[in-house]
């Protein structure tokens, strides 16, 4: 999976202080009902075992291998200060109006 951090959210969560081993945690929660649904969350978290450590633009970028099964090739993450943060494909946005909190 490739991941891109717009200009704007680059801006954001470089002004983020991280502990050791913390990173933005990208979580992608499949939701059974009787149609296919992930909710997607944006945390501030420490990186586990089986976490996939991604560095964009110096910003550390946290995926399980769970949550990298119902994302898109190619994420993009945005921000606008009203608004918050976005999860996005060149498909379709996956989710609006995040904010970014310590787990």
């Amino acid at each position: 999976m490739k991941l891109v951090v717009r200009q704007s959210a680059s801006q954001a969560l470089n002004k983020v202080s991280f502990s050791e081993n913390e990173g933005v945690r990208i979580e992608a929660i499949f939701v059974g009902s009787c149609s296919i649904y992930v909710d997607h969350y944006l945390w501030i978290d420490a990186k586990q075992e089986e976490d996939v450590l991604k560095n964009v633009d110096g910003i550390p970028f946290l995926i399980s291998s769970e949550s990298a099964n119902h994302l898109p090739d190619i994420l993009y993450v945005d921000y606008n200060p009203t608004l918050g943060y976005k999860l996005s494909s060149d498909e379709e946005t996956y989710k609006y109006n995040l904010r970014l909190t310590r787990r």
